[in-house]
Formats: C-alpha cells, sequence, structure tokens
C-alpha cells in the first residue's frame, strides 16, 4: 500500500514539475515562435532570386541630364578606341577560378521611386568577408565608371542595371573585377529615409560646411542629428561649392551613413527593435540571401568588428565623350585593388 502512496505521490511531482516546466517556458516558446513567423515574413518579403527577378529595360540616355554631367577633359574617339583596346586584352583572358574563402555581396542602391522599378545604380558596393583571414572589405565602384558591359559593350557601369536588372550588373562587376558574386541586395530610394527614421535618425558628423553653388547652406560643419530626409539630402547633394560634391565625396558619405546606421543597429537596437525595422523596409528591399547563407556565416556576422571593417574606393579620372561623362579605372587596376581587399 505504501508502495502505492509512494509511486502515486512521484508521479504527482513529475506532473507538477512537468507542468511548472511548460508555464515558465511557454512564454519563451509563444515568443520564439513569433519571432520565427516574423523573420520567415521578412525573408519572403525581400527574397527574390535573379531568375524570380521582374524587370522591364529602360534606356539610360533618357535618365541622362547633358547639361549636368560633371565637368572634365573631352577626349577625341581615338583615344575612346585605345581605352577600349587596353581594357579588351585583359576582359578577353581567362577569369580567375572563385576563391571559397571569400563571401562577396554586391549592394545596391537604385534611384527608382518604384518597388522593384526600372533604373540605374545610384550607388554600387562590393562587401568581401574573407573566411580565412576573417577581414571584411567594402569597395565602392563610383557609378560612372566606364565598363565593359556583356551585350551592350562600353558604357556608364551603373547603366548595366537599366539595361539588364541585378543579373546584367553583377556580371558586368564579376567580369570588370574578376570576382564571383555570392549575393545581392538592391535597396529602393524609400528604405533610405524609413530606415532612418525607424532608428530615431542618426548622428553625423559632417566634416564641413556643404554650400550649393547657388549659395545655400546645406549643412554646417559638425555632429548633428539627421532624420531619414536629412540622410538623403546629406549623401546625395551635388554640385557643391564646397563639401564634396563630385561623386567621391557622395561616395565617403555613403560609406559613413552605412556604417553609422549598422553601428547603430547592432549596438543600440533589441532584437525585437532589429525585426520591426526589417519589417517595415523590407517592402523596399530585395536579396537572394537566404536563411541557410546567415546561419553558416553567423560566426562571421556575430563577430564582426565594424571598426575594423576597410572602406575604399575605386580610384581613376574622369572624362567627357559625346557630352557625357565617365570615369576611367583601367580593368587591371581595379582587378589588382578587388583581389587586395581581404588579404
Amino acid at each position: 500500500m505504501s508502495r502505492k502512496k509512494n509511486k502515486k505521490s512521484k508521479m504527482t511531482k513529475k506532473k507538477k514539475i512537468l507542468i511548472v516546466a511548460l508555464v515558465l517556458l511557454m512564454p519563451l516558446l509563444i515568443y520564439g515562435t513569433s519571432v520565427g513567423v516574423r523573420l520567415y515574413n521578412i525573408y519572403s518579403t525581400m527574397h527574390e532570386s535573379l531568375d524570380d527577378e521582374e524587370f522591364e529595360a529602360i534606356d539610360p540616355e533618357d535618365l541622362i541630364d547633358y547639361d549636368n554631367e560633371p565637368e572634365a577633359d573631352v577626349i577625341p574617339e581615338d583615344e575612346v578606341e585605345a581605352y577600349k583596346f587596353l581594357d579588351d586584352r585583359i576582359y578577353d583572358q581567362p577569369r580567375s577560378a572563385r576563391n571559397s574563402d571569400h563571401l562577396n555581396i554586391m549592394l545596391m542602391g537604385i534611384d527608382s521611386r518604384t518597388i522593384g522599378g526600372a533604373g540605374r545604380a545610384d550607388s554600387l558596393m562590393v562587401v568581401q568577408y574573407n573566411k580565412r583571414t576573417k577581414k571584411a572589405a567594402i569597395l565602392s565602384i563610383p557609378r560612372d565608371t566606364y565598363v565593359r558591359i556583356p551585350g551592350r559593350g562600353y558604357d556608364k557601369i551603373n547603366h548595366a542595371s537599366a539595361f539588364g536588372g541585378t543579373r546584367l550588373l553583377k556580371e558586368t562587376v564579376e567580369g570588370y573585377l574578376d570576382i564571383h558574386i555570392d549575393h545581392y541586395a538592391r535597396v529602393d530610394m524609400q528604405s533610405f529615409t524609413r530606415a532612418i527614421d525607424a532608428i530615431g535618425g542618426v548622428q553625423i558628423t559632417v566634416p564641413q560646411d556643404m554650400v550649393h553653388t547657388n549659395g545655400r547652406v546645406l549643412f554646417r560643419a559638425g555632429s548633428q542629428h539627421m532624420n531619414g530626409d536629412d540622410v538623403l539630402r546629406y549623401t546625395t547633394a551635388r554640385k557643391l561649392r564646397s563639401g564634396g560634391g563630385d561623386d567621391f565625396g557622395r561616395i565617403k558619405r555613403q560609406q559613413q551613413v552605412v556604417m553609422t546606421i549598422l553601428t547603430k543597429v547592432s549596438n543600440e537596437l533589441s532584437l525585437n527593435q532589429a525585426l520591426s525595422l526589417l519589417e517595415d523596409i523590407s517592402p523596399f528591399i530585395r536579396t537572394d540571401i537566404t536563411p541557410n547563407v546567415v546561419m553558416s556565416n553567423w560566426s562571421a556576422f556575430t563577430s564582426l568588428n565594424l571598426n575594423t571593417v576597410d572602406m575604399s574606393t575605386l580610384d581613376g579620372t574622369g572624362f567627357r565623350h559625346n557630352r557625357i561623362y565617365y570615369y576611367r579605372v583601367p580593368i587591371e587596376d581595379a582587378r589588382k585593388r578587388a583581389a587586395s581587399l581581404t588579404q
């Protein structure tokens, strides 16, 4: 009789422990499930393979404002042909084997005002992480860079996205830098201001007064709090009397803002806040990065020190031909820079 009571008592204790455990864990299970659902919804919204991309080609010539093209030396036709001849010799060589140590992600800021709409790549970066050296780097490619676009000939690199969308831009970057692009992320303009506003703005240090050629002061030098619209004006400002109105000035400001956003998100936002941010901007982002890619590189992503990320820009010279401005970085120089990013 006593054995039965003891056995029943033990069973009752086990049940009580199980019930208490379930009660304690239920909020965590529910929260974990809700996080999973939110992540899945975010992924479903943003994910787009190159095969699924909906794209309608446009003629980049329709987007060129000849009167507002940057100033540069005008060069004759024979000099342009000489550029092509020198670069063709490199383009036509066999491509290098894929480097398995490198994870390369192409980031594009498209000047389209509609989700997935046609447009030029207003900003173009290659983010590289080296699994062997544990180094990361961001290389900015000036949007006017003179390159060979497959099937189209030589033109500005940002016109590749207008001609053939993400796929053609990816092929163009791969051929120019002699690297393999593993994944891409395309951001439309709306997400930029939304992201800034969603995290409460950012603190940006303006290195010098930014004054428009008409004399209007856009930003004073010094640290100042900016909302989304402010940051958009800060990163896209052109025609400046001072403050870096050329493409290099814009690229430096873009890099500065990108690192500021990443630092604030990683240091100040909770998981729930980060998810809310992604939910807000996910309709304006398209990427082929999958959860498997994130998980397989999770340790790299979480251990990366943002302060050690090397940021650079291809260096070359500008020229004008047929009233259009181009930026020439010889392909040999571009490939050497790309090869040394994370060594």
